[in-house]
């Protein structure tokens, strides 16, 4: 709106001609970046999508809830929340089912976080503190944190969706661990850009962003590694995902299926 305004003021003051109008629009839109989030951030707002298990031999129904947008100066942070087949009564309570989206509006880069230790570790502490009143504040502190350094986590699970990166650019790596007493949960990811590609779904065709990532988990003596790739679409996010085995062999596709608002079927 603001720019929209700048224009109207800028035609009417100077009365410019249309040629005139014409070279400054071709000018404004080549040197004023512009870019779009690749999330969806309207409230309320249900992604539903259907996955398919070649090797369990099932069809999967899972929907995501836009469950809270942040606007913030510089960035715009979304709230995620999945429901369905793959999600549990126990992981819809205590949160996992939940991923969060950061568009930040200088770099135009929209980042999705998978698992982050220091919003972990906040939401610890605050559940923590809660179980005590008021007056025992200060103790109720002390306890944590000798508690924390039995239990916490570190690092971090992001991939940032740029829409200039070039063809098979590496994302940056990174990892995640989380500390139980003893015991150790690690996580790490890395991965590439495969550029740009036009996917067709059943909720619409979307221009995408691909990209392909080998992650990692390992707890204790067991392991596991996994092949993606995700297509992602402005305004909405993921819109199709395909996981593969160690010899590239297809075992799992997600599809979006429908975009509604939160109760309308």
């Amino acid at each position: 709106m603001l720019l929209m305004f700048i224009i109207l003021v800028i035609v009417s003051v100077f009365k410019l001609k249309t040629l005139t109008i014409s070279l400054f629009f071709l000018f404004l839109f080549n040197f004023i970046p512009i870019s779009a989030q690749y999330c969806c951030t309207e409230i309320g707002k249900v992604l539903h999508y259907t996955t398919i298990d070649k090797k369990q031999e099932k069809t999967l129904k899972d929907s995501a809830l836009v469950r809270d947008v942040i606007h913030e100066n510089e960035r715009i942070v979304v709230d995620l929340r999945w429901y369905g087949n793959s999600y549990s009564p126990t992981q819809i309570i205590d949160g996992t089912n939940r991923e969060t989206f950061i568009y930040r509006k200088k770099t135009g880069i929209t980042e999705f976080i998978a698992l982050d230790a220091e919003v972990e570790n906040t939401e610890a502490k605050l559940d923590y503190l809660s179980k005590y009143p008021q007056k025992d504040r200060s103790r109720a502190e002390k306890e944590y944190d000798e508690y924390s350094k039995y239990m916490h986590a570190e690092g971090r699970i992001s991939i940032p969706i740029k829409e200039n990166a070039g063809m098979d650019e590496e994302l940056p790596p990174c990892k995640y661990t989380q500390k139980i007493g003893p015991m150790r949960m690690k996580a790490s990811l890395e991965g590439k850009y495969k550029g740009k590609e036009r996917v067709h779904t059943p909720a619409g065709d979307f221009d995408c962003i691909k990209i392909y990532t080998e992650s990692k988990a390992k707890f204790m003596l067991f392991s596991e590694k996994e092949y993606s790739m995700s297509w992602y679409a402005k305004g909405v996010g993921i819109v199709k995902e395909e996981r593969y085995n160690k010899r590239g062999k297809l075992q799992e596709s997600m599809t979006l299926e429908a975009i509604r608002k939160q109760g309308n079927n």
